[in-house]
C-alpha cells in the first residue's frame, strides 16, 4: 500500500469518527414524565439539520477516500511507465 493510499485510509477513518460525533451532537432526546397514573412516559427526539448534514457530508467524503485508497492499492502499474 502506498503512502497516499494509507493517508486516505486514515483520512476516511477520521472522517467517520467525526461523522459519528456530528450525528450525536445533532440528536437531542427529550423525556416527558407520565401525566396520569398508569400512562407511559413519552420520549421525543429532535434533530438539528446542520449537524446531520455535516455528518452526511463526512460520510460521503470517507466513502470517496476509501474508494480512492482501494483504487490506488489495487492499481496495477503499466509496463510502459
Amino acid at each position: 500500500m502506498s503512502k497516499t493510499a494509507a493517508a486516505e485510509v486514515l483520512g476516511a477513518v477520521v472522517a467517520v469518527i467525526l461523522a459519528v460525533a456530528c450525528w450525536n451532537a445533532g440528536v437531542e432526546v427529550h423525556r416527558f414524565a407520565a401525566v396520569a397514573d398508569g400512562a407511559p412516559e413519552f420520549e421525543s427526539a429532535s434533530y438539528s439539520g446542520s449537524w446531520i448534514a455535516g455528518a452526511t457530508v463526512l460520510v460521503v467524503v470517507a466513502g470517496v477516500l476509501a474508494v480512492d485508497a482501494a483504487r490506488r492499492s489495487l492499481l496495477i502499474r503499466s509496463h510502459t511507465r
